[in-house]
Protein backbone atom coordinates (compact mmCIF):
# COMPACT_ATOMS: atom_id res chain seq x y z
CA UNK A 1 0.00 0.00 0.00
CA UNK A 2 1.26 3.25 -1.26
CA UNK A 3 1.96 5.88 2.01
CA UNK A 4 0.92 9.74 1.64
CA UNK A 5 4.53 9.74 1.70
CA UNK A 6 5.92 8.13 -0.54
CA UNK A 7 6.26 9.33 -4.07
CA UNK A 8 3.88 7.70 -6.78
CA UNK A 9 4.46 4.77 -9.10
CA UNK A 10 5.23 5.83 -12.48
CA UNK A 11 2.66 6.05 -15.07
CA UNK A 12 2.00 4.01 -18.29
CA UNK A 13 2.12 6.56 -20.94
CA UNK A 14 -1.17 8.22 -21.21
CA UNK A 15 -2.97 7.56 -24.51
CA UNK A 16 -2.45 10.35 -26.83
CA UNK A 17 -4.47 13.49 -27.13
CA UNK A 18 -5.21 12.35 -31.17
CA UNK A 19 -7.50 14.20 -33.21
CA UNK A 20 -10.80 12.81 -33.18
CA UNK A 21 -11.93 11.50 -36.26
CA UNK A 22 -15.87 12.81 -37.39
CA UNK A 23 -17.17 9.33 -37.43
CA UNK A 24 -20.20 9.13 -34.76
CA UNK A 25 -18.87 9.56 -31.34
CA UNK A 26 -21.92 7.35 -29.78
CA UNK A 27 -21.58 3.86 -31.24
CA UNK A 28 -24.17 1.34 -31.93
CA UNK A 29 -23.20 -0.31 -29.02
CA UNK A 30 -23.53 2.93 -26.91
CA UNK A 31 -27.42 3.47 -28.58
CA UNK A 32 -28.63 0.31 -27.93
CA UNK A 33 -27.24 0.10 -24.19
CA UNK A 34 -28.88 3.55 -24.23
CA UNK A 35 -32.35 2.37 -25.33
CA UNK A 36 -32.03 -0.65 -22.94
CA UNK A 37 -31.16 1.37 -19.74
CA UNK A 38 -34.42 4.06 -21.06
CA UNK A 39 -36.79 0.93 -21.05
CA UNK A 40 -36.07 -0.34 -17.68
CA UNK A 41 -36.67 3.44 -16.95
CA UNK A 42 -39.57 3.41 -18.32
CA UNK A 43 -41.32 0.59 -16.60
CA UNK A 44 -41.00 2.31 -13.67
CA UNK A 45 -44.63 4.05 -12.20
CA UNK A 46 -44.81 8.09 -12.59
CA UNK A 47 -45.14 9.44 -9.19
CA UNK A 48 -45.14 12.74 -8.45
CA UNK A 49 -43.46 14.49 -10.90
CA UNK A 50 -45.19 18.15 -12.62
CA UNK A 51 -48.41 17.09 -12.74
CA UNK A 52 -48.33 13.53 -13.66
CA UNK A 53 -50.48 14.19 -16.42
CA UNK A 54 -50.04 13.40 -20.37
CA UNK A 55 -52.05 15.97 -21.86
CA UNK A 56 -50.15 18.33 -24.13
CA UNK A 57 -50.52 22.55 -23.17
CA UNK A 58 -50.52 23.14 -27.43
CA UNK A 59 -50.27 27.10 -26.28
CA UNK A 60 -47.35 26.87 -23.58
CA UNK A 61 -43.65 25.60 -23.74
CA UNK A 62 -42.85 23.27 -21.37
CA UNK A 63 -39.71 23.35 -19.78
CA UNK A 64 -37.96 20.93 -17.14
CA UNK A 65 -34.61 21.49 -15.00
CA UNK A 66 -32.98 20.96 -12.32
CA UNK A 67 -31.76 24.32 -11.38
CA UNK A 68 -34.21 26.73 -9.19
CA UNK A 69 -35.91 29.32 -10.95
CA UNK A 70 -34.65 32.07 -8.90
CA UNK A 71 -30.96 30.83 -9.60
CA UNK A 72 -30.96 32.61 -13.27
CA UNK A 73 -33.59 30.52 -15.43
CA UNK A 74 -36.24 32.60 -14.23
CA UNK A 75 -34.27 36.07 -15.27
CA UNK A 76 -33.52 34.62 -18.75
CA UNK A 77 -36.79 33.25 -19.20
CA UNK A 78 -38.66 36.95 -18.71
CA UNK A 79 -35.93 38.29 -20.85
CA UNK A 80 -37.19 35.41 -23.45
CA UNK A 81 -40.80 36.31 -23.19
CA UNK A 82 -39.84 39.84 -23.77
CA UNK A 83 -38.08 38.57 -26.90
CA UNK A 84 -41.06 36.11 -27.87
CA UNK A 85 -44.09 37.24 -26.32
CA UNK A 86 -46.03 34.71 -28.71
CA UNK A 87 -44.12 31.51 -26.90
CA UNK A 88 -45.57 31.53 -23.17
CA UNK A 89 -43.29 29.59 -21.22
CA UNK A 90 -43.90 27.15 -17.94
CA UNK A 91 -40.79 26.10 -15.92
CA UNK A 92 -40.78 23.52 -13.93
CA UNK A 93 -38.18 22.42 -11.48
CA UNK A 94 -37.03 18.77 -10.91
CA UNK A 95 -34.42 18.11 -8.33
CA UNK A 96 -31.16 17.01 -9.25
CA UNK A 97 -30.72 13.67 -7.88
CA UNK A 98 -31.67 9.89 -8.30
CA UNK A 99 -35.19 9.94 -7.72
CA UNK A 100 -35.22 13.38 -9.34
CA UNK A 101 -33.98 12.39 -12.89
CA UNK A 102 -35.80 9.13 -12.51
CA UNK A 103 -39.07 10.60 -12.38
CA UNK A 104 -37.59 12.89 -15.76
CA UNK A 105 -36.65 9.61 -17.37
CA UNK A 106 -39.93 8.20 -16.36
CA UNK A 107 -41.56 11.58 -17.69
CA UNK A 108 -40.39 11.60 -20.97
CA UNK A 109 -40.91 7.96 -21.64
CA UNK A 110 -44.72 8.01 -20.58
CA UNK A 111 -45.50 10.93 -22.80
CA UNK A 112 -45.79 13.63 -20.16
CA UNK A 113 -45.69 17.06 -21.83
CA UNK A 114 -42.40 18.43 -21.95
CA UNK A 115 -40.82 19.91 -25.14
CA UNK A 116 -37.31 21.68 -23.72
CA UNK A 117 -35.33 19.49 -20.89
CA UNK A 118 -31.83 20.17 -18.80
CA UNK A 119 -29.67 16.72 -18.80
CA UNK A 120 -26.86 16.92 -15.71
CA UNK A 121 -24.02 14.46 -15.85
CA UNK A 122 -23.12 12.21 -18.49
CA UNK A 123 -24.77 8.96 -16.65
CA UNK A 124 -28.27 10.82 -16.97
CA UNK A 125 -27.79 11.73 -20.50
CA UNK A 126 -26.61 8.18 -21.45
CA UNK A 127 -30.31 7.14 -20.28
CA UNK A 128 -31.96 10.05 -22.61
CA UNK A 129 -29.73 11.11 -25.78
CA UNK A 130 -31.06 8.55 -27.68
CA UNK A 131 -33.16 9.80 -30.81
CA UNK A 132 -36.54 8.16 -28.90
CA UNK A 133 -35.97 10.04 -26.60
CA UNK A 134 -34.32 13.69 -27.72
CA UNK A 135 -34.93 15.35 -31.22
CA UNK A 136 -32.41 15.64 -33.37
CA UNK A 137 -31.02 19.25 -33.50
CA UNK A 138 -28.00 17.98 -36.17
CA UNK A 139 -29.71 20.25 -39.31
CA UNK A 140 -30.64 23.69 -36.87
CA UNK A 141 -27.19 23.96 -35.51
CA UNK A 142 -25.80 23.17 -38.67
CA UNK A 143 -28.04 26.26 -39.69
CA UNK A 144 -27.34 28.56 -37.05
CA UNK A 145 -23.10 29.81 -37.49
CA UNK A 146 -22.59 31.16 -34.36
CA UNK A 147 -23.27 27.31 -33.19
CA UNK A 148 -20.32 26.06 -34.86
CA UNK A 149 -18.57 25.03 -32.05
CA UNK A 150 -20.57 22.80 -30.86
CA UNK A 151 -20.00 20.79 -34.53
CA UNK A 152 -16.23 20.15 -33.78
CA UNK A 153 -15.40 16.57 -33.33
CA UNK A 154 -11.97 17.28 -31.78
CA UNK A 155 -13.35 19.29 -28.94
CA UNK A 156 -16.81 17.84 -28.35
CA UNK A 157 -19.10 19.56 -26.32
CA UNK A 158 -22.10 18.37 -27.78
CA UNK A 159 -23.43 14.33 -28.25
CA UNK A 160 -22.92 13.62 -31.73
CA UNK A 161 -23.56 10.20 -33.87
CA UNK A 162 -22.73 11.38 -37.52
CA UNK A 163 -24.81 14.09 -38.51
CA UNK A 164 -27.10 13.90 -35.52
CA UNK A 165 -26.72 15.80 -32.22
CA UNK A 166 -29.54 15.28 -29.27
CA UNK A 167 -27.93 17.04 -26.76
CA UNK A 168 -25.97 21.00 -26.62
CA UNK A 169 -23.68 21.34 -23.39
CA UNK A 170 -24.58 24.73 -21.86
CA UNK A 171 -21.71 25.22 -19.42
CA UNK A 172 -18.28 24.86 -18.98
CA UNK A 173 -17.52 23.83 -15.00
CA UNK A 174 -13.90 23.69 -14.14
CA UNK A 175 -12.72 22.01 -11.16
CA UNK A 176 -10.72 23.53 -8.69
CA UNK A 177 -9.52 23.33 -5.20
CA UNK A 178 -10.91 25.49 -2.69
CA UNK A 179 -9.32 26.42 0.93
CA UNK A 180 -10.32 27.41 4.20
CA UNK A 181 -7.77 30.05 3.99
CA UNK A 182 -7.12 30.41 7.72
CA UNK A 183 -6.50 26.67 8.20
CA UNK A 184 -4.38 27.30 5.45
CA UNK A 185 -2.53 30.02 6.91
CA UNK A 186 -2.41 28.19 10.47
CA UNK A 187 -0.78 25.24 8.80
CA UNK A 188 1.71 27.44 6.84
CA UNK A 189 0.58 26.51 3.22
CA UNK A 190 1.43 29.18 0.77
CA UNK A 191 -1.49 29.48 -1.85
CA UNK A 192 0.20 27.36 -4.85
CA UNK A 193 -0.87 28.92 -8.69
CA UNK A 194 0.20 25.56 -10.02
CA UNK A 195 1.51 22.22 -8.58
CA UNK A 196 2.60 18.58 -8.99
CA UNK A 197 0.18 15.72 -7.76
CA UNK A 198 2.69 14.67 -4.70
CA UNK A 199 3.07 18.51 -4.19
CA UNK A 200 -0.71 18.23 -3.31
CA UNK A 201 -0.41 15.15 -1.31
CA UNK A 202 1.60 17.00 0.33
CA UNK A 203 0.05 19.76 1.53
CA UNK A 204 -3.17 17.18 2.44
CA UNK A 205 -0.78 15.61 5.22
CA UNK A 206 0.22 18.90 6.48
CA UNK A 207 -3.67 21.05 6.54
CA UNK A 208 -4.68 17.15 8.50
CA UNK A 209 -4.60 17.73 12.15
CA UNK A 210 -6.68 17.55 15.54
CA UNK A 211 -9.12 15.39 14.16
CA UNK A 212 -9.90 17.87 10.91
CA UNK A 213 -8.99 15.99 7.38
CA UNK A 214 -7.27 17.75 4.66
CA UNK A 215 -9.68 17.02 2.18
CA UNK A 216 -13.11 15.43 1.34
CA UNK A 217 -11.73 13.37 -1.30
CA UNK A 218 -8.90 13.36 -3.93
CA UNK A 219 -9.44 14.75 -7.50
CA UNK A 220 -10.57 12.35 -10.27
CA UNK A 221 -6.55 11.08 -10.49
CA UNK A 222 -6.94 8.78 -13.68
CA UNK A 223 -9.20 11.59 -15.55
CA UNK A 224 -5.71 14.09 -15.10
CA UNK A 225 -3.60 11.46 -16.61
CA UNK A 226 -5.89 10.13 -18.90
CA UNK A 227 -8.35 13.04 -20.69
CA UNK A 228 -11.49 12.00 -22.15
CA UNK A 229 -13.51 8.36 -22.20
CA UNK A 230 -10.95 7.23 -19.80
CA UNK A 231 -12.62 4.15 -18.82
CA UNK A 232 -12.14 2.67 -22.31
CA UNK A 233 -9.14 2.04 -24.31
CA UNK A 234 -8.95 3.14 -28.20
CA UNK A 235 -10.50 -0.87 -28.76
CA UNK A 236 -13.34 -0.05 -26.82
CA UNK A 237 -12.21 -2.56 -24.40
CA UNK A 238 -11.79 -1.64 -20.59
CA UNK A 239 -9.35 0.46 -19.34
CA UNK A 240 -9.44 0.21 -15.74
CA UNK A 241 -6.28 -2.00 -16.09
CA UNK A 242 -4.71 1.29 -16.25
CA UNK A 243 -2.09 2.01 -13.44
CA UNK A 244 -3.56 5.32 -12.50
CA UNK A 245 -6.83 3.84 -11.81
CA UNK A 246 -5.65 1.48 -8.96
CA UNK A 247 -3.27 4.31 -8.07
CA UNK A 248 -5.98 6.42 -7.07
CA UNK A 249 -7.85 3.63 -5.21
CA UNK A 250 -4.65 2.87 -3.25
CA UNK A 251 -3.92 6.83 -2.52
CA UNK A 252 -7.25 7.11 -1.27
CA UNK A 253 -7.82 4.60 0.97
CA UNK A 254 -4.61 5.26 2.70
CA UNK A 255 -5.28 8.79 3.50
CA UNK A 256 -8.98 7.40 4.59
CA UNK A 257 -6.81 4.96 6.98
CA UNK A 258 -4.50 7.91 7.93
CA UNK A 259 -7.44 10.89 8.67
CA UNK A 260 -6.25 12.85 6.16
CA UNK A 261 -8.85 11.69 4.01
CA UNK A 262 -12.80 12.57 5.14
CA UNK A 263 -13.54 8.29 6.28
CA UNK A 264 -15.86 7.03 3.70
CA UNK A 265 -17.85 5.51 6.64
CA UNK A 266 -19.42 8.96 7.61
CA UNK A 267 -19.72 9.96 4.24
CA UNK A 268 -21.66 7.31 3.13
CA UNK A 269 -23.91 7.52 6.20
CA UNK A 270 -24.36 11.45 6.30
CA UNK A 271 -24.95 11.56 2.79
CA UNK A 272 -21.96 13.78 2.23
CA UNK A 273 -22.11 13.80 -1.37
CA UNK A 274 -25.14 15.41 -1.56
CA UNK A 275 -23.77 18.26 0.70
CA UNK A 276 -20.41 18.64 0.79
CA UNK A 277 -20.99 22.73 1.30
CA UNK A 278 -21.94 21.97 4.72
CA UNK A 279 -18.88 19.92 6.17
CA UNK A 280 -16.70 22.46 4.24
CA UNK A 281 -18.32 25.27 5.89
CA UNK A 282 -18.27 23.24 9.54
CA UNK A 283 -14.26 23.29 8.86
CA UNK A 284 -14.64 19.32 8.60
CA UNK A 285 -12.01 19.38 5.90
CA UNK A 286 -9.70 22.31 4.92
CA UNK A 287 -9.62 21.89 1.02
CA UNK A 288 -12.44 20.99 -1.12
CA UNK A 289 -12.53 19.64 -4.69
CA UNK A 290 -15.60 21.72 -6.57
CA UNK A 291 -16.43 23.63 -9.49
CA UNK A 292 -18.47 26.85 -10.06
CA UNK A 293 -21.52 26.01 -9.48
CA UNK A 294 -20.52 25.67 -5.22
CA UNK A 295 -19.96 29.39 -4.81
CA UNK A 296 -23.31 29.98 -4.17
CA UNK A 297 -23.24 28.45 -0.91
CA UNK A 298 -20.18 30.36 0.04
CA UNK A 299 -21.85 33.46 -1.16
CA UNK A 300 -24.60 32.76 0.88
CA UNK A 301 -24.17 34.74 4.35
CA UNK A 302 -27.50 34.28 5.51
CA UNK A 303 -27.73 30.35 4.48
CA UNK A 304 -24.56 29.50 5.17
CA UNK A 305 -23.13 31.89 7.77
CA UNK A 306 -18.64 31.47 8.06
CA UNK A 307 -16.21 33.72 9.09
CA UNK A 308 -13.26 32.10 6.91
CA UNK A 309 -12.09 33.80 3.57
CA UNK A 310 -11.70 30.96 0.77
CA UNK A 311 -8.95 30.98 -1.96
CA UNK A 312 -8.73 28.74 -5.09
CA UNK A 313 -6.04 26.36 -6.83
CA UNK A 314 -5.87 24.72 -9.82
CA UNK A 315 -6.38 20.96 -9.88
CA UNK A 316 -2.46 19.24 -9.67
CA UNK A 317 -0.90 17.51 -12.94
CA UNK A 318 0.02 14.09 -12.82
CA UNK A 319 3.22 12.62 -14.74
CA UNK A 320 2.68 16.27 -17.07
CA UNK A 321 -0.95 15.90 -18.16
CA UNK A 322 -3.33 18.50 -17.02
CA UNK A 323 -6.32 17.54 -18.14
CA UNK A 324 -8.87 19.43 -15.69
CA UNK A 325 -11.34 17.28 -14.18
CA UNK A 326 -14.47 19.31 -14.80
CA UNK A 327 -15.99 18.87 -18.02
CA UNK A 328 -18.72 20.64 -20.50
CA UNK A 329 -22.02 19.58 -19.38
CA UNK A 330 -25.96 21.37 -18.34
CA UNK A 331 -27.24 19.80 -21.29
CA UNK A 332 -30.15 21.24 -23.49
CA UNK A 333 -32.56 18.85 -25.18
CA UNK A 334 -35.80 18.97 -26.80
CA UNK A 335 -38.01 16.06 -26.84
CA UNK A 336 -38.12 14.10 -29.79
CA UNK A 337 -42.48 13.68 -29.01
CA UNK A 338 -42.55 17.53 -28.96
CA UNK A 339 -45.23 19.16 -31.08
CA UNK A 340 -43.47 22.52 -30.40
CA UNK A 341 -40.16 21.88 -31.92
CA UNK A 342 -39.55 25.53 -33.22
CA UNK A 343 -40.79 27.28 -29.82
CA UNK A 344 -38.42 25.07 -28.72
CA UNK A 345 -35.70 25.55 -30.91
CA UNK A 346 -35.78 29.18 -30.43
CA UNK A 347 -35.92 28.82 -26.64
CA UNK A 348 -32.84 26.70 -26.87
CA UNK A 349 -30.77 29.08 -28.83
CA UNK A 350 -31.72 31.80 -26.25
CA UNK A 351 -30.21 29.83 -23.91
CA UNK A 352 -27.47 29.48 -25.77
CA UNK A 353 -26.40 32.50 -27.19
CA UNK A 354 -27.61 34.99 -24.63
CA UNK A 355 -27.83 33.33 -21.49
CA UNK A 356 -24.45 33.80 -19.97
CA UNK A 357 -25.40 36.61 -17.37
CA UNK A 358 -28.21 35.19 -16.19
CA UNK A 359 -27.17 31.84 -15.31
CA UNK A 360 -23.42 33.33 -13.03
CA UNK A 361 -26.16 33.50 -10.51
CA UNK A 362 -26.00 30.00 -10.42
CA UNK A 363 -22.40 29.20 -10.98
CA UNK A 364 -22.69 28.44 -14.75
CA UNK A 365 -20.15 29.69 -16.91
CA UNK A 366 -21.66 29.64 -20.04
CA UNK A 367 -19.91 28.20 -23.19
CA UNK A 368 -20.75 31.04 -25.07
CA UNK A 369 -20.34 34.30 -23.10
CA UNK A 370 -19.45 37.91 -24.32
CA UNK A 371 -19.24 38.52 -20.36
CA UNK A 372 -16.06 39.67 -19.22
CA UNK A 373 -13.87 38.45 -16.59
CA UNK A 374 -14.54 40.70 -14.00
CA UNK A 375 -17.97 40.55 -14.38
CA UNK A 376 -18.17 37.25 -14.03
CA UNK A 377 -16.17 37.11 -10.89
CA UNK A 378 -18.67 39.12 -9.22
CA UNK A 379 -21.38 37.09 -10.78
CA UNK A 380 -19.92 33.77 -9.26
CA UNK A 381 -18.21 35.67 -6.15
CA UNK A 382 -21.33 37.96 -5.45
CA UNK A 383 -21.72 40.79 -3.40
CA UNK A 384 -18.92 42.26 -1.02
CA UNK A 385 -16.44 39.63 -2.23
CA UNK A 386 -13.21 40.68 -1.44
CA UNK A 387 -14.48 40.17 2.34
CA UNK A 388 -14.73 35.98 2.17
CA UNK A 389 -13.08 35.57 -0.49
CA UNK A 390 -9.23 35.68 -2.50
CA UNK A 391 -10.59 37.20 -6.26
CA UNK A 392 -7.61 37.39 -7.84
CA UNK A 393 -6.79 33.29 -7.44
CA UNK A 394 -10.33 32.52 -8.78
CA UNK A 395 -9.22 34.89 -11.55
CA UNK A 396 -5.87 33.20 -12.15
CA UNK A 397 -7.66 29.86 -11.50
CA UNK A 398 -10.55 30.29 -13.84
CA UNK A 399 -8.81 32.31 -16.95
CA UNK A 400 -4.78 31.53 -16.73
CA UNK A 401 -4.35 29.05 -19.22
CA UNK A 402 -7.88 28.18 -19.16
CA UNK A 403 -8.53 24.36 -17.81
CA UNK A 404 -8.60 21.86 -20.12
CA UNK A 405 -12.42 20.55 -19.44
CA UNK A 406 -13.54 17.09 -21.64
CA UNK A 407 -16.91 15.28 -22.67
CA UNK A 408 -16.89 11.64 -22.47
CA UNK A 409 -18.79 10.81 -25.46
CA UNK A 410 -18.02 6.85 -25.53
CA UNK A 411 -21.42 6.19 -23.66
CA UNK A 412 -21.28 2.26 -23.91
CA UNK A 413 -23.18 1.09 -20.74
CA UNK A 414 -21.99 4.12 -18.86
CA UNK A 415 -24.59 3.57 -16.02
CA UNK A 416 -24.06 0.09 -15.45
CA UNK A 417 -20.22 0.78 -15.58
CA UNK A 418 -20.52 3.51 -12.92
CA UNK A 419 -22.71 1.67 -11.17
CA UNK A 420 -19.78 -1.24 -10.72
CA UNK A 421 -16.78 1.29 -10.16
CA UNK A 422 -18.80 3.01 -6.83
CA UNK A 423 -20.02 -0.72 -5.83
CA UNK A 424 -15.89 -1.40 -5.91
CA UNK A 425 -15.09 2.37 -4.82
CA UNK A 426 -16.75 1.97 -1.75
CA UNK A 427 -15.90 -1.61 -0.26
CA UNK A 428 -12.25 -0.53 -1.11
CA UNK A 429 -12.41 3.37 0.42
CA UNK A 430 -14.44 1.37 3.53
CA UNK A 431 -11.35 -0.34 3.84
CA UNK A 432 -13.01 -3.86 3.75
CA UNK A 433 -11.42 -4.87 0.31
CA UNK A 434 -8.00 -4.09 -1.34
CA UNK A 435 -7.55 -1.55 -3.77
CA UNK A 436 -6.08 -4.46 -5.92
CA UNK A 437 -9.15 -6.44 -5.92
CA UNK A 438 -10.94 -3.49 -6.09
CA UNK A 439 -10.04 -2.72 -8.92
CA UNK A 440 -9.62 -5.90 -10.66
CA UNK A 441 -13.21 -6.51 -10.01
CA UNK A 442 -13.84 -3.16 -11.70
CA UNK A 443 -11.98 -4.06 -14.75
CA UNK A 444 -13.87 -7.87 -15.23
CA UNK A 445 -16.81 -6.16 -14.65
CA UNK A 446 -16.74 -3.98 -17.36
CA UNK A 447 -15.01 -6.03 -19.74
CA UNK A 448 -18.13 -8.40 -19.32
CA UNK A 449 -20.89 -5.49 -19.79
CA UNK A 450 -18.56 -4.59 -22.93
CA UNK A 451 -18.93 -7.38 -24.65
CA UNK A 452 -22.33 -8.05 -23.67
CA UNK A 453 -23.65 -4.98 -25.50
CA UNK A 454 -21.21 -5.82 -28.47
CA UNK A 455 -23.20 -9.29 -28.83
CA UNK A 456 -26.66 -7.17 -29.24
Amino acid sequence: MQSRSAPPPPLRPPRPRAPRSAEPALTRRGLMGLAGASAAVGATALAGCGDGGTATDPDTLQVWSGLPPESGPQDLIDRFQEAHPDIPVRYTRYVNDDRGNLKVNTALQGGVDIDVFFTFGVENLAMRGGTDISADLGDRVRATPELARFLDPDQPMALIDGDTVTAIATTRAPNFILFNDTLREEAGVELPESWTWQEYLEVLDRLSRDGRHGSYTLPDMPRIAIGPDYRFTDQGDSNFSHPAFLEHFETSASLIRDGVLYPWSQALARQVEAYQQNNFIAEDFASWVTAPYSLRFLNDQEGYPHDFSVSAAPIPTVEGQDWNTGEYGAFIQINAKSRKQEWAWEFCKFWLLEGARDMLKAGYMSIISDVEEDEILAGLLGEGAEEFFDVESFRRTLFDGPPELHLDTELTAYSEISLKYEQQRDVCWLLERSPERAIRTVDRNTQALIDRFAEQ
